[in-house]
This record gives structure tokens, sequence and C-alpha cells, in this order.
């Protein structure tokens, strides 16, 4: 004759518990395994009742209120220290006095001297915008058995900051954001940059992104480094906010070739030369100026001179 297994005979009770009680997250369950339960029910009722359904019921029915209890992360150790005690008090209760103590009537005590311990955990912060990550504002709810966050974005408000830089200067982009972090937590920041020229929020479209200081130096800035580039606040494994900057560079030789140019308008049109009588904002060009009469007067070639050899000489220097 097939007989069932003494391990098999104990589960079946707490397997026909889940099957046959609604199940709802608590702060019990949260912090306790199914086979501690199903130990103070055989506790109270020896390990070959058949009422261990029954027993699970009441004590899931005795600790309902807590299921939708919510206090600050920071309390998680005391919470779970408190539920903790519960599973050793029902089993004192269940041997003490050889067992006269039904559970019906110990479940509910025990669930009503906690009452007082609970009352005491500190609830959370409320959220401050505009980081989501607040450690004092997390939640731990038992409903979920979870740690909530704030739900708030990553990123800080706004649009990425446009900084402007001419090529050759320096740069210095600087993790600031506008809210305060702790004192207490050391901060770290990684950067990263975009692909190419592109102006973009996708954190996927950035290439090593690597912890380093708070600020990130370009010196020389070259029109190369133009482009995206995020920083990202980070408290211990936690991201606690991200900012996007755009460098625009200026390239060095489109502003030198400005300079040459008014430079070489300024001796052309300097006293004695031949483009001030033309219209108001009318700057003639060198094929004009050759074509009018006594273009080639001593002074307008030595001035014509002078300006090729500047021309020449910042030539070299951009090279």
């Amino acid at each position: 004759r097939w007989a069932m297994p003494v391990t098999s005979r104990l589960l079946l009770p707490l397997c026909l518990s889940l099957l046959l009680v609604p199940w709802a997250p608590g702060c019990l369950f949260c912090f306790s395994t199914p086979q501690q339960r199903l130990r103070v029910c055989q506790v109270f009722l020896g390990h070959a009742s058949s009422r261990h359904t029954a027993c699970l019921g009441t004590l899931q029915a005795a600790f309902q209120p807590h299921t939708q209890l919510g206090v600050g992360a920071v309390e998680l150790e005391k919470l779970k220290d408190t539920f903790s005690n519960v599973i050793f008090s029902l089993e004192e209760k269940g041997v003490a006095k050889g067992g006269s103590v039904p559970y019906q009537v110990a479940f509910p005590e025990v669930a009503a001297r906690i009452q007082l311990e609970l009352a005491q955990l500190k609830p959370a912060q409320p959220c401050q915008r505009p980081s989501r990550y607040q450690k004092d504002a997390q939640v731990y709810r038992c409903s979920s058995c979870s740690t909530v966050e704030c739900q708030l974005p990553l990123d800080c408000p706004g649009p990425v900051e446009d900084v402007w830089k001419a090529e050759g200067n320096r740069t210095a982009l600087r993790c600031r954001v506008p809210f305060q972090t702790s004192p207490e937590v050391r901060i770290g920041c990684g950067w990263g940059r975009g692909p190419d020229s592109l102006r973009t929020r996708d954190l996927s479209l950035f290439r090593d992104l690597r912890q380093g200081a708070s600020s990130l130096i370009l010196h020389p800035t070259r029109v190369s480094h133009r482009g995206t580039y995020v920083c990202q606040l980070t408290e211990e494994d936690d991201v606690v906010a991200r900012k996007y900057f755009y460098l625009n560079v200026t390239s060095s030789s489109q502003g030198a070739e400005t300079d040459l140019q008014n430079m070489f308008l300024a001796i052309l049109l300097s006293p004695g030369g031949r483009g001030a009588g033309g219209p108001e904002g009318h700057f003639p060009r060198l094929p004009e100026l050759l074509a009018e009469p006594d273009s080639l007067h001593k002074r307008n070639v030595v001035l014509l001179m002078v300006g090729l050899a500047l021309s020449a000489m910042l030539g070299t220097l951009l090279l």
C-alpha cells in the first residue's frame, strides 16, 4: 500500500492554503517564510492535524490590518525585526501552558501588541522636486514588499544647457544641480558624450559613461568636441540626477578669416583709398578697386603690399 512521504504530508496543508486562502501580501508575509508560518500552526495543532489550512487563514486575517502599512525606508530594519519577533512570540504562546491558549486567541493578541511598536516607526519624508532619488523620501510598502521611490524624473528639468566656446579656449562643464545633496553622503559624478554633434537626451546613445570629478575640463577646446555631454550624479550605486550640456564650438579659422577680411578692407578704405565714395554699406571688391583710375597710385600699392604681407603672416600663424 502506497504511503505519502512525511515531508509531503507536512507541506500539503501549506500548498492547500495558498490555493484556498486569498493571498494578500503584508508585513508578516514580507518578513517570514511559508515554512515558518506553517510551523506556528504545527506548534498549536500538532504536525498531523487537518486544521492547518484554517489556522493559516486565521493567521493571515489577524495581521490583515498591516497589509497596507508603509514606513520610511530608513526604518526598514526596525520593521523587519518587529515582524521577525512575531513568529517567535507566536511559537512561545503555542507551547506555553501546554498549549492551552488556542491560536484563535493568540494570533489577534500578538497582532494588537505590536501596534505600539509600529506607531513609533517614522514615515517617509515628502518628495521634494526636482530630484527623483531621495533616500529619506523612500517608502517601504508591505502591500508589495518593496521600496518605492519618488515618482519624479532623474533628468534635471529644462532644456539641454547650451555652452558656447571658441576653438582653442578652455571649457569647464560643471555638474551642478538645482537641489541640495546630503552632506553626509559622498556624491559621485559620471560623464558621457553623445554621438558626433547630435543634440539628444537619449541616454542609450551616450558612450563611455565613466566616473570622474564634478567638472569636465577640455583644454584646448577643439571643433571635434562639439556635441552633447551628460553628467550623472550617483550616491553609492543609485543614480541621483542627470544634467545635459550641448557644447557649441566656433572654429578659430572662421574667426581669423573674418578678422583678416576686416583688416584688409580697413587698409583699402583708409584715407587716400577709393572706397569711401560708394553707396553706404557697400564695400568694393579688389577687382573694382584696381579698375578705378589711379588705382596703382604709389600709396595704394604700398597699402596693398602691407595688406598682403599681413595676410601671409596670419595664414602662417593659423597653420
